[in-house]
C-alpha cells in the first residue's frame, strides 16, 4: 500500500456505475471536497476608497472530489468598517480533479458606504461569505462558506475620503 495515492483510489470510483456514484458522492458530500478561502499569498483583499470607491477580493478554490467540476456562479458577501458590498460572477469556469484556481471578484462601492468604511478603519472587523454553484456530471451541487473571520484587507486612499470629508461647503 505504500504506492498507493488518493488519485490512484479516485480513479476506482470513476469505474462505479454513476447511480453508485451519485449514492457515494451526494450533493453535501461534494460541496465538501471543494475548499474556499482567501489566497494565501500576496494581497487577497483591497479597498480603495478613492473618488470610484472599490474593492477587490482574490479567493483560491481546491477541487478535492474525482470528477472534474464547472464554476457555474458565485455571490460574494463583504462585511467592512460597518457596511455590506456584495457582488457577484456568472464566469463559468472548469476545475478538473486535484485543481487549484483563483476567483477575482471585484465591484465598486457607494460613496456612504466608502466614508463609513474610512471613518472606521481603526476599528474594522472584515468578514467574507461566499455562495457557489457548481456543475457536475453526478448532479449541480452548492457550496456555501459561512462567514471567513480575519481579514484584513489593504485600504488605498483612505487620506483622499478623510481630506474630502473635512472640507467644508465655502471651499
Amino acid at each position: 500500500m505504500e504506492g498507493l495515492s488518493i488519485s490512484s483510489i479516485w480513479k476506482i470510483f470513476k469505474w462505479l456505475p454513476p447511480f453508485i456514484l451519485r449514492k457515494i458522492f451526494t450533493k453535501e458530500r461534494m460541496g465538501e471536497l471543494v475548499l474556499i478561502d482567501v489566497r494565501p499569498r500576496h494581497e487577497y483583499a483591497t479597498v480603495n476608497l478613492g473618488e470610484a470607491a472599490s474593492f477587490d477580493i482574490w479567493l483560491q478554490v481546491i477541487n478535492l472530489s474525482p470528477f472534474e467540476i464547472e464554476l457555474d456562479r458565485a455571490e460574494l458577501k463583504f462585511l467592512c468598517g460597518g457596511t455590506t458590498q456584495k457582488t457577484s460572477t456568472l464566469k463559468k469556469r472548469g476545475l478538473n480533479s486535484g485543481q487549484i484556481s483563483l476567483l477575482h471578484l471585484s465591484d465598486s462601492i457607494p460613496d456612504g458606504h466608502a466614508t463609513q468604511i474610512a471613518r472606521n478603519l481603526d476599528n474594522h472587523s472584515s468578514t467574507i461569505e461566499i455562495d457557489i454553484e457548481f456543475n457536475c456530471k453526478l448532479h449541480n451541487f452548492p457550496k456555501s462558506t459561512g462567514p471567513l473571520y480575519g481579514v484584513l484587507p489593504r485600504f488605498v486612499n483612505q487620506g483622499m475620503r478623510k481630506a474630502h470629508r473635512d472640507r467644508t461647503p465655502h471651499d
